[in-house]
């Protein structure tokens, strides 16, 4: 089982890079927009020399905070897709095993245009896609605001086999309509990571596994039944919780 744990950039080089790497803790690196602008690519490549020498795995969850990869508006779609290709050319470097990103979608803005949206993304995501190809790199579409799992397998069955999913029940269950089975029933042919983090079924609280309300146990069971064997993330945000949440998935079986 392939266990990673979710650590922004700046806190592995601040915080936690002897750590991870005496321990051998597999990462998901969050790259910020902030990270990119303030560290020189030798940074970066410094790092990623020092994970591959340790044989540390990792998967790099791409830059999301204000960027609208679907947005009507062409200077802010140029723009987002500038800043999640840096992202993706500085993700080279670690060699990662899955690139995670957010559609930018969010019912606020979009829900009345939410076709429009949908084709004017899948033209952005192909741009993006050409670019995976040539870094040669995995990317999977993470659910966070879009409403049902119908809304993504539309975009996922268009990109079949070029385009992945990556599974957070957490977000299912605080940010859609249906409930985080019914989400993982509807796309399990298209899985490739799940975020791995509790919440009591109000806010998105990023609690260790076990402390809210999310159904894992079915999820693990679903998974052992259809024989499926994801990366798993855990997205928790206390040191407690993410050392609980990294020996509970090292511990599954299926």
């Amino acid at each position: 089982m392939k266990v990673f744990v979710s650590v922004p950039y700046e806190l592995i080089v601040q915080k936690y890079l002897n750590q991870i790497i005496e321990h051998k803790i597999d990462i998901e690196i969050g790259l910020k927009a902030e990270v990119l602008d303030r560290f020189f690519f030798s940074e970066f490549k410094r790092v990623a020399e020092e994970f591959q020498k340790a044989e540390i795995k990792t998967t790099i969850h791409l830059p999301f905070m204000d960027l609208s990869p679907g947005a009507l508006d062409p200077w802010i779609r140029d723009l987002s897709i500038k800043r999640i290709i840096q992202a993706m050319e500085r993700a080279t470097l670690f060699e990662p095993l899955n690139l995670v990103l957010h559609t930018g979608y969010h019912p606020f803005y979009h829900r009345e245009v939410a076709e429009e949206w949908k084709e004017v993304f899948k033209e952005t995501l192909q741009e993006i896609l050409r670019k995976a190809e040539e870094l040669d790199l995995s990317l999977s579409l993470e659910n966070v605001f879009e409403p049902e799992p119908e809304f993504l397998k539309d975009i996922l069955e268009t990109f079949k086999g070029k385009v992945f999913w990556c599974f957070d029940p957490a977000h299912a269950r605080v940010f859609s309509k249906k409930h985080e089975l019914t989400w993982l029933e509807a796309l399990y042919p298209y899985l490739k990571e799940i975020h791995c983090h509790d919440n009591r079924g109000e806010i998105d609280e990023h609690l260790a596994i076990g402390k809210g309300v999310i159904e894992f146990e079915k999820i693990w069971e679903f998974l052992k039944e259809k024989e499926i064997k994801p990366l798993l993330v855990s997205e928790a945000h206390t040191e407690e919780d993410t050392l609980y949440n990294r020996n509970y998935l090292l511990n599954l079986e299926f």
